[in-house]
């Protein structure tokens, strides 16, 4: 029964280094994938949902900024393409209807 047990043990350590060995094989396209992606930050200055973006990938990518407002629809700006290497900034307020900005959401695609 205990060479059951080491065996059991060993195969589950083989098993455990395996699987570390394969999720580091996959880590590698995930993270070229990761500097293909735009990195942006959201913020809200008087009155107005901002988004900017910087593309540090080799492909043209687009982003839209969405105002999320109190009592009035919520805002989306024009389609905004960062080209590779470059970064772009858009802002939109809310309708005069609103109690005003409560959030800024950045929505990728175009």
């Amino acid at each position: 029964m205990k060479s059951l047990w080491k065996r059991a043990l060993v195969t589950g350590t083989a098993g455990i280094a395996l699987a570390g060995g394969v999720g580091l094989a996959t880590a590698s396209p995930a993270a070229a994938a990761e500097r293909n992606v735009l990195q942006c930050n959201a913020w809200i200055s008087d009155d107005v949902a901002i988004g900017d973006c910087y593309n540090p990938g080799t492909q043209l990518h687009a982003f839209s900024v969405r105002a999320i407002c109190g009592w009035a629809p919520d805002a989306y700006s024009n389609w905004v393409y960062v080209k590779p290497g470059t970064s772009a900034a858009i802002g939109v307020r809310c309708g005069s209807l609103s109690t005003g900005v409560g959030g800024v959401a950045i929505e990728y695609g175009g």
